[in-house]
C-alpha cells in the first residue's frame, strides 16, 4: 500500500478518465433523460388537454407553469436536503417524487387535479438537476469537467427528444394520457443507483465520516485498477469551516458576486428556454401547422440543444468558462431574433435549431461554473438556490 501524495480531493481531481467516470456519467445521464422527458412532455399535451377541459389561454399556459412552481421549490429544497442527508439519498428521493406523481397524471380527472400532480412531480424534477450537477462536479477530473458535465446534461435534452418522439408516436393514436404513464418508468432506476452510485467523498468527509469516505475511495481504486493508497482521516481535511451550511453563506463577501451573476443568468436563460419550448407546439398549431408537424419542430430544437451542449462543453475546456459563456449567449441572441421574425417553415426550423444549439447548449456551461463556484459544505445548496432563481424565470415565461 503506497503513501498518499496530497489530499484525497487532489487525487480525485487529477485522476485519469476511466470506466468509473463513464459509470457516473451514464447513471446521471439516465436520470436526466427521464427528468427532461417529464418536464417537457406537458408542452405536447397542452393543445389536447385544453380542448378536453375547455380551458382558457391563461389556464392552458398554466398547465406548464404550475409544474415549474414545483420545479422551483424542488430545486431549492432538494439542493438543501442533499447537503444534509447526502447526494445519493437526495437523488433517490427526488426520482421517487417525480416518477410517482408524473405517472399519476394519467388518471387526472380534471384541470385542478392535473395541476396538483404536476406541482408534486415538479418537486422531484427540480430536485434531481442540482444534485446531478453537484455529483458530476465532485467526481469528474478537473481537466475534463466541462465535457463531463455537458455529456451528463445531454441526457436532459435527450429527454426532450424522447418526449417529442412519444408525442408523435403515441398521442395521435392513443390520446395524451399514456405519455404520462411512460414518465413513471424511471422508478426502475432507483435499485441501480442504490447499488452502483457512490456517495460523494467530499460530502462524507465534510460530515466527519472519514471511514465511509475511505471505503468509497477503495471502491474507486478497485474500479480503476489503481494500487491502494494508505488513506488517513487527515487526507480528507476540509478547510471551509467558515460556512454554516445555510443560504446566508451564498451572500458572504467571497461568494455574493458570483451568486448574483449565476442566478441572474439562469433567470433570463430559463425565460427563453421554457418560454420557447413549452409554448412552441401550441403556438405553431395556432399558426396553422398540424399537431405532428409542431412536434417535429420541438424535436429538432431538442436535438440541436443536445448536440450544442456537447460541442460547447468541449470548447469550455479549451477556451475557458467566461469566454465560452459570453460567445454562446451572443450567438444565441442573434438566433433568437431570427427565430422571432421567421415566416417560412425552413427558416423557422433553422433559426429554432440554432436557438436550441446556442441558448440551451450554453446553459450547460453555466452548470459547470455553478458546480465549481461553491465549496463542499454548501455546494448543493448553492447550485439549488441559483437554479431556483432560474426556475422563477421558467414559471414566468409561459
Amino acid at each position: 500500500m503506497k503513501e498518499a501524495q496530497g489530499s484525497a480531493y487532489e487525487w480525485l481531481d487529477n485522476m485519469k478518465y476511466s470506466s468509473f467516470h463513464t459509470l457516473i456519467i451514464v447513471l446521471l445521464c439516465l436520470v436526466l433523460i427521464f427528468d427532461g422527458y417529464d418536464s417537457q412532455i406537458v408542452a405536447y399535451i397542452m393543445p389536447l388537454a385544453s380542448k378536453e377541459w375547455g380551458l382558457t389561454p391563461v389556464m392552458t399556459g398554466s398547465l406548464a407553469s404550475w409544474g415549474f412552481v414545483g420545479l422551483m421549490f424542488g430545486t431549492a429544497f432538494f439542493g438543501f436536503l442533499s447537503d444534509r442527508i447526502g447526494r445519493k439519498k437526495g437523488l433517490v428521493l427526488a426520482i421517487a417524487f417525480f416518477t410517482i406523481f408524473s405517472g399519476s397524471a394519467f388518471f387526472a380527472p380534471n384541470y385542478s387535479a392535473f395541476v396538483a400532480l404536476r406541482v408534486l412531480a415538479g418537486l422531484g424534477m427540480g430536485g434531481a438537476m442540482p444534485i446531478c450537477i453537484t455529483m458530476i462536479s465532485e467526481y469528474s477530473p478537473a481537466r475534463i469537467r466541462g465535457k463531463a458535465v455537458t455529456a451528463m446534461y445531454g441526457g436532459f435534452t435527450t429527454g426532450w427528444i424522447l418526449a417529442a418522439l412519444a408525442a408523435i408516436g403515441v398521442i395521435p393514436s392513443f390520446g395524451w394520457r399514456p405519455v404520462f404513464l411512460m414518465g413513471a418508468i424511471p422508478i426502475l432506476m432507483i435499485p441501480l443507483l442504490m447499488k452502483y452510485m457512490p456517495e460523494s467523498v467530499r460530502f462524507l468527509a465534510s460530515k466527519g465520516r472519514h471511514e465511509e469516505a475511505i471505503k468509497e475511495i477503495r471502491k474507486i481504486e478497485k474500479l480503476t485498477g489503481q494500487k491502494p493508497i494508505d488513506w488517513k482521516p487527515e487526507h480528507f481535511a476540509i478547510t471551509e469551516v467558515k460556512y454554516t451550511g445555510t443560504i446566508k453563506d451564498l451572500f458572504t463577501p467571497g461568494l455574493i458576486r458570483m451568486t448574483i451573476l449565476i442566478s441572474g443568468t439562469y433567470f433570463f436563460n430559463l425565460i427563453v428556454v421554457y418560454g420557447l419550448a413549452s409554448w412552441l407546439p401550441t403556438l405553431l398549431v395556432q399558426r396553422g401547422f398540424s399537431l405532428v408537424k409542431s412536434y417535429n419542430y420541438g424535436m429538432v430544437q431538442a436535438i440541436a440543444a443536445s448536440v450544442g451542449a456537447f460541442f460547447i462543453g468541449t470548447l469550455l475546456d479549451i477556451f475557458g468558462r467566461k469566454r465560452t459563456l459570453i460567445a454562446g449567449y451572443l450567438i444565441g441572441a442573434v438566433s433568437l431574433v431570427l427565430f422571432g421574425f421567421a415566416t417560412s417553415g425552413p427558416v423557422l426550423m433553422a433559426a429554432g435549431a440554432a436557438a436550441g444549439f446556442f441558448i440551451i447548449g450554453t446553459q450547460t456551461t453555466l452548470h459547470v461554473v455553478n458546480g465549481e463556484t461553491y465549496p463542499t459544505h454548501i455546494r448543493s445548496t448553492g447550485v439549488g438556490f441559483t437554479y431556483t432563481i432560474g426556475r422563477i424565470g421558467s414559471f414566468a415565461a409561459p
